[in-house]
């Protein structure tokens, strides 16, 4: 199965590195905002997924004390405002223990983690 990962297609099994130095893709999930997950969910299992756990086990710390996942779902796929298309195109990234996480405007949840080469900073 491939999927999409900045603008290039990728073969599913095989993990791309960040254009970012010192960042190596691990995992992403496809969030659909018609679908039956919430974000939360999706970024959730994403970090289950990277850590080899079930997502019940992530826990510490909690997503909502590091990012507001409703505020990025809102502005990304949020509802008409004033009956004008909400058209959100952009990346928000944020920390989570170990993991960089980009969420992108067209659903992509990609986690990242260090490889320990570089300085992993958010340049």
């Amino acid at each position: 199965m491939s999927k999409r990962v900045d603008d290039e297609i990728m073969n599913e099994e095989e993990p791309t590195t960040k254009s970012k130095t010192g960042w190596s893709q691990v995992t992403q999930r496809h969030y659909d905002p018609e679908g039956n997950e919430e974000l939360t969910t999706v970024i959730v299992y994403a970090i289950a997924e990277a850590r080899g756990v079930s997502p019940i086990e992530v826990k510490s710390p909690p997503l909502y004390e590091v990012v507001d996942v409703p505020a990025i779902e809102n502005t990304f796929f949020g509802p008409d405002v004033a009956g004008e298309s909400r058209q959100s195109v952009g990346t928000v990234e944020f920390q989570y223990t170990n993991y960089l996480i980009q969420v992108e405007s067209d659903g992509w949840v990609q986690l990242y983690e260090s490889t320990g080469t570089d300085d992993p900073g958010l340049d």
